[in-house]
């Protein structure tokens, strides 16, 4: 008597078959929700990083700033965190960088919600050379330009319209809301 081991062509095809089916339902629903992913990833991004602006500005005993819109080196970052050395809430050559953040690098289709926030999809006050700032001092809380509290929000937005926003406030509590 033959044994037979394995499988047929046709046990094979037709698992192909419904493999292929499944598979065709299944992808346009994953990509879907991509863009809500890169969302929320941004915005843990940004919130983890304010929480490294205030430990390092903490650590130091130094003000340690988060700038939007920051130009570096040629790029315009959508905001760097940086060692303040002289307090002023703007970055000068020579200071250290911390981190510098492009979301289309990290999370492609999230951007600055610009509905909201003045126009720029940010609440945070301005430093001398106008852009929104936020710096932490020695002791964790945050300062603005003026040398008040600081406080503010950054809202974001992805591709299918869906926002969230990291709010920073005046006691350096960082939240974020999704």
């Amino acid at each position: 008597m033959m044994r037979k081991d394995g499988f047929t062509i046709i046990e094979l095809l037709v698992t192909l078959i419904i493999l292929g089916i499944l598979a065709s339902i299944a992808i346009p629903g994953f990509s879907r929700l991509i863009p809500n992913y890169r969302l929320r990833s941004a915005l843990r991004d940004v919130c983890s990083n304010f929480q490294l602006a205030k430990m390092t500005a903490v650590r130091r005993n130094r003000n340690c700033t988060v700038t939007f819109n920051q130009a570096i080196g040629g790029t315009t970052y959508n905001y760097a965190v940086y060692v303040d050395s002289d307090k002023d809430l703007e970055y000068d050559a020579g200071e250290e960088i911390v981190i510098q953040v492009l979301f289309s690098e990290r999370y492609e289709g999230v951007t600055f919600d610009t509905s909201q926030g003045g126009g720029d999809g940010l609440t945070f006050g301005d430093n001398d050379d106008g852009l929104p700032s936020i710096a932490f001092s020695s002791n964790g809380f945050t300062k603005n330009n003026t040398g008040g509290f600081g406080t503010g929000t950054a809202f974001l937005k992805n591709t299918k319209n869906r926002t969230g926003s990291v709010v920073v406030s005046p006691l350096g509590n960082i939240n974020i809301n999704y």
